[in-house]
């Protein structure tokens, strides 16, 4: 109450001065996201809140010592106790006033059902490689701490590079077989006895199992696609032998309303991880049919298969831009796959009109490039909707005539 110089505890107080400002120097430099970025930006934000606390508790200590010496002044105790109390008042409830409705998370469930609609949807007895702070942290919490699904097992494909992980895990795991110590894209044996394995392996020593990636796989290491492939999984992604045939219909059917996603498409600050979130059951609806137009657009397939693949990625991406409100580039796959379909109508099971197909593209091209941001290919594109005006006009005359 005495402020820093009289205080018993003023070397305490000098001490976190110093703290808070060699932490401020070293969090400053050593910070390295890229800021421009929303989420980074939130990320960097909400480490402050550590130095954030010495700054309060400096700021208390601060208003003691300024009331300390109006009091001394004045010469009337209360009137310096008064103000002590009421400025801290106010300045508490300044910040209610302001703050409590964005910091007032207690209805906020929107990371718990991103997890919980994830593990619902795997298989029994599933391993679900983990990538990344979003799936990884809110997928470990709901298994482990809430003993959600315990019949399938969580890897973190980060933290399988290390040389502490899997001797501490495994044993958890009895039904996941690691054949080695350590992942690595190049397989080893060691001096000391440590064995590295690939991704590839992993996947063999496995196959009793059905295996999930969840988000993506690791870059590092592509030994997988030497025998397997990448389906579209919700968020997700399954690993299946590459002999494995597609069937169209059935993963349609599989995928389809896979999640119980309620949440508005950009209802929430990009700075936050609620954002993530919900941007990744977005676009999760996405996969199965850029998935299939994928597989559509490689070559020498025979030409029925690839115009019911196109049809069937159409005839996905028209029901998912009947929505209000969706993902920006939902526009620009729609245009392109109403392209192809105008290019193979003829064989394709469906008969839609070319008029509307063409009106379709054009609609949504323009759409895309009015809603768009940073795509380098926005002038190429409202290039090509000049054009494709303008054989819309000449369809029509065509028709007329």
């Amino acid at each position: 109450r005495h402020g820093f110089r009289r205080s018993p505890q003023g070397s305490v107080l000098w001490l976190f001065t110093v703290m808070l400002c060699l932490y401020s120097l070293f969090f400053s430099w050593r910070a390295n996201l890229d800021i421009t970025k929303p989420l980074f930006l939130g990320v960097v934000e909400r480490f402050w809140l550590q130095s954030n606390l010495v700054v309060c508790a400096l700021s208390g200590c601060g208003l003691a010592s300024v009331c300390s010496t109006l009091q001394r002044l004045i010469g009337v105790k209360v009137i310096g106790e008064r103000a002590e109390w009421l400025t801290a008042i106010v300045l508490i409830a300044l910040q209610l006033h302001f703050n409590f409705r964005n910091c007032n998370q207690s209805s906020n469930y929107v990371v718990d059902k991103f997890a919980r609609n994830i593990l619902e949807s795997m298989d029994s007895n599933a391993i679900i490689l983990m990538r990344g702070d979003l799936p990884g942290n809110s997928l470990r919490y709901l298994h482990y701490c809430e003993g959600q699904r315990p019949n399938i097992s969580l890897v973190d494909q980060e933290m399988m590079t290390y040389e502490w992980y899997l001797p501490k895990l495994a044993k958890h795991l009895p039904g996941v077989h690691f054949p080695g110590n350590r992942w690595q894209p190049m397989e080893e044996t060691f001096s000391d006895g440590t064995i590295t394995f690939n991704l590839h392996r992993f996947l063999n020593e496995n196959k009793h199992k059905e295996i999930f990636v969840c988000i993506g796989l690791h870059e590092g290491d592509p030994t997988w696609k030497w025998s397997y492939s990448l389906w579209p999984w919700g968020c997700c992604e399954k690993l299946v032998p590459s002999k494995t045939i597609f069937r169209p219909e059935d993963w349609i059917r599989v995928t389809s309303n896979m999640y119980n996603w309620t949440e508005k498409y950009g209802s929430f600050d990009p700075l936050l991880w609620e954002a993530v979130a919900n941007e990744e059951m977005w676009q999760a609806r996405m996969k199965t049919p850029f998935f299939i137009f994928e597989l559509a657009e490689r070559p020498n397939q025979a030409e029925s298969a690839t115009a019911q693949l196109y049809t069937y990625a159409y005839q996905l991406y028209q029901e998912m831009v009947k929505t209000e409100e969706h993902p920006v580039n939902w526009h620009k796959n729609y245009a392109i796959a109403c392209e192809r379909m105008l290019r193979i109508h003829a064989q394709a099971d469906v008969a839609v009109d070319p008029d509307f197909l063409l009106s379709e593209t054009i609609k949504h091209f323009s759409l895309y490039v009015e809603k768009t941001e940073d795509d380098p290919q926005k002038d190429a594109i409202t290039q090509m909707v000049s054009h494709l005006k303008s054989e819309l006009q000449r369809m029509r005359k065509l028709s007329k005539g």
